[in-house]
């Protein structure tokens, strides 16, 4: 059965690495927005660049054999790097994100590499690259690799983030995961959500739904979920549940306030969706907003 990531799916992990990816510059936080209730444009520092397209970022890739699979964690122990809490959910307070990426029979002189980029939050730019390293596999084989993001302040803002995985320069996987405030929630009822718009895109700086649609193809990069909101409170819940053909459910939640489009994305495996009917519930505060359906054809 074809399994739809959002962010992460399972673990495993091989041999030892001889260099790891967390041996690295500490990265600069994520690039603030001045405080308005819809973000507006910024100029990035240097080490914080705004990507050109939000459908640029975290696409679908293109999965050699030899990465047989990528997970978050919150840590890793011993010489093959082996994950622990398996997660696609941090706290605010967690000090490292792990990507282990495993290989099987890679190649000698194997270039991987990652990517790190904050897709929303409020109050910061969105689409901002944090982070991204390089190294070399010489020996290749079947072991795991490392990638680490540390944190350079005391608390990562509450949002969406991405990283991406590369190999030899092309993107391979990317892996959408949250950072959730877990204070008590607001409490905000379903009028604070104006509007759900199923799409094909989001825009890059706004979320604002493109070219809208309820029939999707197998190989589009994601499924957007456009979420309108207005006058939310701060520490409002929002949910998207994603029901595919056949599978079950899928949930991705974000924490956050103010007035704004939220974009909830349905990533695909490498094969693509499943063919079939598919619904997405809309929850605030664990409250049943609306449910919409959509096909993939």
């Amino acid at each position: 059965m074809k399994k739809i990531l959002i962010a992460l799916i399972c673990l495993s992990a091989f041999i030892l690495l001889t260099a790891c990816a967390s041996e690295t510059p500490t990265p600069v936080p994520p690039t603030p927005l001045a405080a308005t209730d819809t973000p507006a444009p910024t100029t990035a520092p240097p080490t914080a660049t705004l990507a050109p397209q939000a459908s640029g970022i975290c696409t679908q890739g293109s999965l050699p054999a030899y990465i047989t699979k990528v997970v978050l964690a919150k840590d890793t122990q011993g010489e093959n790097f082996e994950p622990v809490d398996v997660t696609d959910a941090f706290e605010p307070t967690q000090a490292t994100f792990h990507a282990i990426v495993t290989l099987q029979d890679a190649p000698k002189n194997l270039q991987l590499g990652s990517k790190w980029y904050l897709v929303q939050a409020e109050g910061y730019k969105p689409n901002t690259k944090i982070d991204e390293n390089t190294l070399s596999v010489d020996q290749g084989g079947s072991r795991n690799v490392d990638f680490t993001l540390k944190a350079a302040q005391d608390r990562w803002p509450a949002g969406t983030y991405c990283v991406e995985i590369y190999a030899d320069g092309n993107l391979a996987l990317a892996k959408m995961f949250t950072v959730v405030d877990n204070k008590q929630p607001s409490g905000a009822g379903a009028d604070v959500v104006k509007a759900i718009v199923l799409a094909e895109d989001t825009k890059p700086d706004t979320f604002e739904p493109v070219n809208p649609t309820t029939t999707f193809k197998p190989n589009a990069p994601f499924i957007h979920a456009a979420v309108q909101i207005e006058k939310a409170p701060a520490n409002t819940k929002f949910r998207a549940r994603w029901h595919p053909p056949s599978q079950d459910p899928l949930d991705f939640d974000l924490t956050t306030d103010g007035t704004r489009w939220l974009d909830f994305r349905l990533t695909p495996t490498p094969d693509g969706f499943p063919k079939g009917a598919y619904t997405v519930e809309i929850y605030v505060n664990d409250e049943l907003v609306d449910t919409k359906t959509f096909q993939v054809e």
